[in-house]
């Protein structure tokens, strides 16, 4: 017993601590809030009162939005194995987690952040940045991972990529807010500045941004 309060003692602690790679806890199984009441109570603010994030919530915040799981079982019409659906088999969407801390780029398969660079980049990001949000969540595009029936129109699977990027972020926002957080989706952004701060290759190209905090 003492073993497992020393674990979740440092799971709810360790975010806000260290700037590192940091090891998430496996995401809840359940969340006790009825799917229609989450969309009921859903609760959009751009002012915060400020206030960390446990990091047991937050791995599950993230799980149900880019999340691994098994490929569908009825159609198999994408192998990409996330909690969102892909045109094509490969996951081109990531997430990326800004704090006052530092910043961090989701793995999904390995239940990991890993650590990108330390201190408050959010405002670098987006000129709309919250400095009392507890998280800054932005969502990004690989190009690279472009299926190969839409090489020929770019075009087209940029308007794909922000409609599957907003399938995650509408999963988040939900599950955020059965643990009591308000987020809102933003399009403010600065792409050099998010390439320049987060190291984006020069596939990759950021999106928007949804930030997430406590109200109360």
């Amino acid at each position: 017993m003492k073993g497992f309060l020393v674990s979740l003692l440092l799971a709810v602690t360790v975010f806000g601590a260290f700037a590192q790679d940091i090891e998430l806890p496996r995401p809840a199984v359940k969340s006790g809030v009825d799917l229609l009441q989450a969309i009921k109570d859903r609760r959009v603010s751009k002012a915060f009162v400020k206030r960390e994030v446990p990091v047991s919530e937050l791995s599950t915040i993230l799980w149900s939005g880019l999340g691994m799981r098994a490929a569908d079982a009825v159609s198999s019409a994408t192998k990409a194995g996330r909690n969102i659906s892909f045109s094509g088999d490969n996951a081109y969407i990531n997430v990326y987690v800004l704090t006052e801390k530092g910043a961090w780029k989701y793995f999904p398969y390995t239940y990991k952040l890993d650590f990108i660079a330390k201190g408050d980049l959010r405002a670098t990001v987006s000129k709309a940045s919250v400095p009392d949000a507890a998280i800054m969540f932005l969502f990004t595009v690989d190009n690279a991972l472009m299926p190969s029936f839409l090489k020929g129109n770019p075009g087209i699977f940029q308007q794909m990529a922000n409609a599957t990027a907003g399938f995650a972020a509408q999963n988040m926002a939900l599950v955020a807010n059965t643990y009591k957080l308000a987020t809102v989706v933003q399009y403010t952004l600065s792409p050099a500045g998010a390439a320049s701060a987060l190291g984006l290759g020069k596939d990759e190209a950021p999106l928007f941004i949804m930030q997430a905090g406590y109200t109360e």
